[in-house]
């Protein structure tokens, strides 16, 4: 008989790995699954744990998305035939074919048709410097491979939600997962008031691209833990752009959206008020000039 891998006989412990579960799997059905449903706790009782832990419920499609923007990225990079990539990648991709042609077609034609969350975080003491991580949570395209390995937080927002809402989700998932789990998830960031700086089209998602300034007791990488995210740093958002974190190192958008928070600074600096800017992914720019049969 498999042992179960849950604790017993502590409820606070249970309600913990429920938590943890769900943030490692990204949904309920995912965490039933993943423990071959056998967790003693009704679908109403595991929304109500997270409920109480303060969980921000994850939003968008089943497939990461991160997926469908490496896959399109690495398309582009390499000059390889759409068919010829989708042979290549592991049993443990998720997104569809007819998933990534219906994206690639809506980017033809400049259609976004989801939303999506950014967060250039900075330290206390320096706003030109940004936190950067490597993203574990896709499976390399193709063996040696790295492509989108760095990325800034980023993930799917929910239309409806408040702006505040959507920060948290992101930093729940990828900045601050231990502190939610152990409840204590710091709430200084919780501003209805919050503004992006820039609206980012990736994909077929219009990115919300948010600045973040932590205070000194959350601007240590030791206070960082996500079970998507590793090796977080500090880079400085200069060296970002022309040092070892090249292009072929960051995921599509972050180099957009690292240069449009240098220039959000510039007009800040310059005591200009102005609308958040509006750009176009290079990985956008460039998908748009593919020739490909797409299937919708």
């Amino acid at each position: 008989m498999t042992s179960r891998r849950y604790p017993i006989g502590d409820e606070e412990k249970f309600n913990r790995f429920i938590v943890e579960e769900y943030l490692k799997c990204g949904s309920v059905d995912e965490a039933y699954r993943k423990n071959n449903h056998d967790l003693p706790v009704s679908y109403a009782n595991f929304q109500r744990i997270l409920d109480r832990f303060g969980v921000v419920k994850a939003v968008g499609p089943n497939n990461k998305f991160s997926e469908a923007v490496d896959f399109l990225a690495h398309m582009v990079k390499d000059n390889i035939a759409f068919e010829k990539l989708y042979k290549k990648l592991p049993p443990s991709y998720r997104t569809s074919a007819v998933t990534l042609y219906r994206v690639l077609a809506y980017v033809k034609e400049g259609i976004t048709r989801r939303i999506g969350c950014a967060l250039i975080i900075t330290p206390f003491n320096d706003l030109r410097k940004v936190l950067i991580a490597k993203d574990i949570s896709t499976p390399n395209i193709e063996f040696g491979k790295y492509y989108g390995s760095y990325t800034i937080p980023m993930g799917y927002a929910k239309k409806g939600s408040s702006r505040s809402e959507n920060v948290r989700r992101i930093l729940q998932q990828e900045v601050f997962t231990n502190l939610v789990v152990d409840k204590k998830l710091p709430e200084f960031f919780l501003k209805d008031e919050m503004c992006p700086f820039m609206y980012l089209d990736v994909a077929d998602v219009r990115v919300s691209v948010y600045s973040l300034q932590l205070p000194p007791e959350f601007s240590s990488t030791d206070k960082f833990s996500s079970y998507k995210l590793r090796d977080y740093e500090f880079v400085d958002s200069e060296s970002l752009l022309s040092g070892k974190y090249n292009e072929d190192l960051l995921r599509a958008g972050v180099k957009e959206s690292v240069k449009g928070y240098i220039r959000h600074l510039d007009l800040l600096k310059r005591k200009l008020s102005v609308n958040p800017l509006q750009e176009k992914s290079i990985l956008n720019k460039e998908l748009a000039t593919v020739t490909i049969d797409v299937e919708t």
